[in-house]
């Protein structure tokens, strides 16, 4: 200890040197951290030292959306607003009877024709007696069955080729009267026929004829 001691007193020049070194230096440290400030970056720009590059990561590549998530399900599509329409009225239906639409007529096909003669003056199977008058109708049918309205008839008596009584019926069916009534036309014996000639509203045409014998009574 005594000898360090001794050295530096030897030596004070190189003491002083040191401290004024020292202090010199202390200095000039303060002045650089208050005296220098950064350069604004419009000034210098950074060097390729103070630039820091953050790494980049790669995009992952985007995948194009599937044509499920381009289309709207066909839940998802909105209803189309139906049109407005006015109300139709429709005409209100009667009733009709069963009875009417069973018989409705669709009158295709020939029509049958019987000639049903009365039984008054009758002295036989085809003889009647002088001066009878038995009346005559008719029973008319095609595929709806038998006609009464919307079918005519034209009746013909004849004796031998002469013809004697010609009368028109309005219809095929007999009301509560007879359709064809002799009057005085078997007042003389002979052959006679009688013709019926039939058509109907729907084109539809039919005859028939009966023969009997009028003897004197």
């Amino acid at each position: 200890m005594s000898t360090s001691r001794g050295s530096l007193a030897d030596h004070p020049v190189i003491v002083i040197i040191g401290l004024v070194a020292a202090v010199v230096g202390l200095i000039v440290g303060v002045k650089e951290l208050k005296g220098e400030d950064p350069a604004p970056p419009s000034v210098a720009g950074p060097t390729a030292t103070d630039t820091f590059t953050a790494p980049t990561t790669p995009e992952a590549p985007r995948t194009p959306p599937s044509q499920e998530e381009d289309t709207p399900a066909p839940d998802d599509e909105p209803e189309a607003p139906e049109p407005t329409r006015d109300p139709v009225t429709r005409p209100v239906e009667e009733d009709t009877p069963e009875a009417a639409v069973v018989q409705t007529p669709g009158h295709t096909g020939a029509l049958t024709v019987r000639i049903k003669l009365g039984s008054s003056g009758k002295t036989g199977p085809d003889t009647y007696r002088a001066g009878s008058r038995p009346g005559a109708d008719t029973e008319v049918y095609d595929d709806t069955g038998r006609l009464d309205r919307g079918c005519y008839v034209k009746w013909t008596l004849s004796r031998g080729s002469e013809v004697v009584r010609r009368v028109t019926s309005g219809r095929c069916r007999p009301p509560s009267i007879t359709l064809f009534n002799f009057e005085d036309s078997l007042d003389e014996p002979g052959s006679y026929t009688l013709t019926a000639d039939v058509s109907t509203d729907w084109r539809q045409t039919g005859t028939e004829s009966v023969a009997f014998e009028v003897v004197p009574g």
